[in-house]
């Protein structure tokens, strides 16, 4: 029976590690940090998209909505269904109209209903409506992976780094690393490293006012804006796709200033000494002024990894790669693929062959 090493304890991991030792095969799960989804999988927006957020990419509307169902049903409890989830187009600036927005959920059968709201201030939103999707409570999504983990056989070493000697012993070494891919590539198949897009992004946390609650708004599409609940703690997390971003870059490496390096991946900093707050709230202010009177608790900071050059259509997709027949790397930005990924996985230790999803 092959001995499987997964390294990267973030959702990808995570599960996938769990697929593999159901299927009975030894596996030991590497995560450098103290905690599993301590990272991207701990510090995003905690939707689980369905694809109204894609206007531009038909192939990840399509993956959104195929692989939605398979993580509701593995993470039933940690799924929060309660808000109401408004998206907008702005009235200037988006790469879509409203026409062209309601054609692209009316072709792909995404429900919407046209809703104006009081929240909103239409000097500035061109129309507003109102969607099914859901989001997902990260302390509970933790609580679940880490349930699932010790029922299993699974050795989980925390704090610890997947070095080229650690990894000798192991048949096969899948790496779900993210923002860190490349830096285990490099000790184990350095020619299939390749080229990344890097983000060191902030994710401001609000205490907003009573008319806001239990909103979830993003307007499309382009340098705009979201807002979504931050699991049942009472708070709220931003997302910007211009004012997140202190610092970006292409290449096998991310590029992360000394002054960042001690925000990343710590949960919710206070008073954090770099911050662009100010300019989140600026913006989303005008399109639901409410929004002016929000308290800032802190913010978030994590490296975002995508794909290079998908600007045109914004493309979201998760690959699952055969490199050989060792290593098996996992690349994904959507939270809710990750079953679908483990089960792509499970195929190719099986000797299955390369699926993008």
């Amino acid at each position: 029976m092959k001995k499987i090493a997964v390294v990267g304890g973030g959702l990808f991991g995570v599960i996938s590690a769990v697929r593999l030792a159901e299927a009975g095969y030894t596996v030991d799960l590497f995560e450098k940090s103290h905690d599993i989804l301590q990272a991207a999988s701990g510090i995003n927006q905690y939707r689980i998209h369905r694809g109204y957020h894609y206007p531009r990419s038909s192939d990840t509307i399509i993956s959104s909505l195929r692989t939605e169902e398979a993580f509701r049903k593995e993470f039933a409890d940690a799924i929060i269904d309660n808000s109401e989830h408004y998206y907008c187009i702005p009235k200037e600036g988006s790469y879509v109209s409203p026409d062209e927005y309601k054609a692209v959920c009316t072709k792909h059968g995404l429900e919407f209903i046209e809703e104006k709201h009081e929240m909103f201030d239409y000097n500035y939103a061109a129309i507003s409506i109102r969607v099914k999707e859901c989001l997902v409570d990260p302390d509970k999504l933790r609580e679940l992976c880490w349930k699932k983990l010790k029922e299993s056989t699974i050795g989980v070493r925390l704090n610890t780094e997947a070095i080229k000697e650690i990894l000798i012993p192991y048949d096969k070494v899948i790496i779900a690393a993210y923002a860190d891919t490349n830096t285990i590539l490099q000790n184990l198949v350095p020619e299939a490293e390749q080229d990344y897009q890097f983000k060191i992004a902030e994710k401001p946390v609000l205490r907003l006012p009573k008319s806001l609650l239990n909103k979830s708004i993003v307007f499309v599409d382009g340098p705009f804006w979201c807002l979504d609940r931050f699991g049942n703690t009472g708070l709220y997390v931003m997302g910007n796709v211009i004012h997140s971003v202190h610092h970006q870059s292409v290449g096998k490496y991310p590029e992360i200033p000394e002054y960042l390096k001690l925000l990343l991946n710590r949960g919710i900093v206070k008073n954090p000494p770099v911050t662009h707050i100010d300019q989140f709230l600026a913006m989303a202010s005008r399109f639901v002024p409410e929004l002016a009177k929000a308290e800032y608790m802190g913010s978030m900071f994590t490296i975002r990894t995508t794909l290079p050059h998908q600007e045109r259509t914004d493309r979201r997709p998760t690959v699952v790669t055969k490199i050989n027949d060792r290593v098996i790397t996992i690349f994904s930005g959507k939270l809710s693929h990750c079953v679908e990924a483990a089960d792509t996985v499970l195929h190719m230790v099986q000797e299955k062959t390369i699926q993008e999803i």
